[in-house]
């Protein structure tokens, strides 16, 4: 089968990688001039290194990540300790169990997995705005005009917004939104007690905070998260410091002084619920970040991103060879299996 990617992010790798090594020409069609990601921090739990394995650079992953070895529950509003779990080092054959990576590093395993693949091409400035469907075929429409032709059509990430305003994908309405900030600090403006090997989550009524090292400890990853945010939509608009504060006026001294460490700081707002009543319509499916909101520490929808392409391989086995039913059986299972987004930080410890 021809197979179309709209979106060149983890995601988009991930699902190439995926229907690559079982034969498909896929085509992912990435809307950027260059093959690159942000410098964003991910967390990386047992499952997560799990379905790294399944695309085959779980071990590259891990050379390049960081071992953490515990998980700091605190109370944003006085700054007491809540609970503290220590992690694994290591698991089976002595490999990170639990780690942290900046999202460049799970990316350009993936990108590298795209170039060994024969099966897979790889075509930046061509950003999906549309699609049609006409009998055993689907046809993706480009920006520039230009059409494309495959047997399946996978949105992935920002290509969702190519159904947002579709009624056949609409679901029930988010019941509020989340609003995520996130920076990076280098580590020597990091105050010493959080630059051991923790990752640490302070909540709040409706918000919370997340940090954690970075491979070579260089850097601190720090997400702020408004469980209900009421402002303008953000898409990885560049904000302050100020503006940082503002969305959290309840936040206690301690959490607050963590926020004062970031500068550089960029938002992005998602639905704290899935959104979407499908994943899958006819010969079109929607995968990542796209289809389902992150987990609270992670805040990056890495897990989902690659949840949802080792799904696709896996549907794709027990198919036949049948298009529509294999995204069918991909509807249908990850509706069952999309789980509620907790309220809590205990979200990727698995």
């Amino acid at each position: 089968m021809r197979i179309l990617v709209a979106g060149g992010g983890v995601s988009g790798l991930a699902t190439a990688v995926a229907l690559g090594a079982r034969g498909h020409h896929v085509l992912v069609l990435e809307q950027r001039p260059l093959l690159t990601d942000g410098g964003a921090g991910v967390r990386l739990a047992p499952h997560a290194f799990r379905l790294l394995d399944l695309l085959g650079v779980g071990d590259a992953v891990r050379e390049r990540s960081l071992v953490i070895d515990e998980f700091r529950v605190m109370d944003g509003a006085t700054g007491e300790p809540v609970s503290s779990i220590a992690l694994p080092a290591r698991h089976g054959g002595g490999r990170a169990a639990h780690a942290t990576a900046h999202r460049l590093d799970v990316y350009e395993p993936l990108l590298e997995a795209c170039w060994e693949l024969d099966a897979v091409q790889l075509l930046p400035d061509s950003r999906v705005v549309g699609y049609t469907e006409h009998g055993e075929s689907v046809v993706a429409t480009l920006a520039d005009g230009r059409s494309v032709t495959g047997d399946a059509l996978v949105l992935s990430d920002a290509a969702r917004s190519v159904v947002r305003r579709d009624a056949r994908w609409a679901g029930r309405a988010p019941g509020s939104r989340l609003a995520v900030y996130h920076t990076v600090i280098p580590m020597e403006l990091v105050a010493d007690h959080w630059q051991d090997g923790a990752a640490t989550c302070w909540l709040g009524a409706q918000w919370h905070v997340a940090h954690y090292p970075l491979p070579d400890s260089r850097y601190l990853s720090l997400s702020a998260t408004r469980h209900r945010h009421t402002g303008a939509d953000l898409d990885g608009a560049r904000v302050d410091l100020e503006q940082v504060l503002e969305a959290f006026p309840e936040i206690g001294y301690a959490a607050r002084n963590v926020l004062t460490m970031g500068r550089n700081w960029r938002a992005w707002t998602v639905p704290d619920r899935a959104s979407w009543a499908r994943r899958a319509h006819g010969r079109v499916a929607l995968v990542g970040e796209g289809a389902e909101p992150s987990g609270p520490l992670e805040a990056s929808g890495l897990h989902q991103a690659l949840e949802d392409a080792v799904g696709l391989g896996a549907c794709w086995d027990a198919s036949e060879g049948d298009a529509l039913r294999w995204l069918a059986d991909f509807d249908a299972r990850r509706a069952e299996e999309a789980p509620e987004v907790p309220a809590g930080c205990g979200n990727g410890l698995r």
